[in-house]
């Protein structure tokens, strides 16, 4: 657990659609830098425990950093007092 949280060990290596599907089967929601295969498992999946995106502009003072994704994961689960499933969510927004 951290930050309050139950976290998945990440499946490195895996495809895509193994992980959601992981993620799914344990009711986590994900979270990904991955925006355009996730978010296109998650409008397919009906149902779904929700989905959390973080822009990265390959930046190191524009990306967010670890502390500061735990700190979003934090505001968002408090802004969906209902919980995530079904949600898209982009815990930061590109600056382009």
């Amino acid at each position: 657990m951290t930050a309050g949280h139950d976290v998945l060990s990440p499946l490195r290596g895996e495809a895509d659609s193994r992980c959601w599907r992981h993620d799914q089967e344990h009711g986590a929601t994900a979270l990904t830098m991955n925006a355009v295969d996730f978010v296109r498992l998650a409008e397919a999946t009906d149902g779904h425990a929700g989905l959390l995106l973080v822009c990265r502009e390959n930046d190191p003072t524009r990306d967010l950093s670890a502390a500061s994704i735990v700190a979003a994961v934090a505001r968002e689960v408090e802004s969906y007092r209902e919980g995530l499933d079904g949600a898209i969510a982009v815990l930061n927004q590109s600056r382009r």
